[in-house]
């Protein structure tokens, strides 16, 4: 059995549709390559605190894989696909706001929060 995984995208007001219009999420910084195919990803809106879920990678992260989302702004970028059937909030406190990468117990912490709340789509 593998060991869950999952990333913590970030987002403001500016950048929240975009995500969600083109499924893909983004950073600045080149910690998104680490993502592969199927992992999880969350996305954390910092101006309001709140942590959406949940997604899949449909792809291994890479650069500038939609080179005009965000006005190129976020070169380092992986596609989603939304795997609940709508996109969730998560209580506050879920995880801590500069949490980026989770895995192992704490990833499985959080898919059982998910599952309590909606079905995941496992493939």
């Amino acid at each position: 059995m593998t060991t869950a995984k999952a990333f913590v995208f970030q987002c403001s007001g500016n950048t929240y549709m975009e995500c969600i219009e083109k499924s893909v999420f983004g950073s600045n910084d080149p910690w998104p390559l680490q993502v592969q195919k199927g992992d999880y990803c969350l996305l954390h809106h910092y101006e309001y605190d709140s942590l959406f879920a949940l997604w899949r990678a449909e792809s291994a992260g890479g650069k500038k894989l939609i080179a005009k989302a965000w006005g190129g702004k976020f070169p380092f970028q992986v596609k989603i696909t939304l795997v609940t059937p709508t996109i969730l909030e998560l209580p506050k406190g879920t995880l801590g706001s500069t949490e980026r990468v989770i895995e192992g117990p704490r990833a499985e912490q959080v898919l059982q929060l998910v599952r309590g709340m909606t079905t995941i789509r496992e493939t």
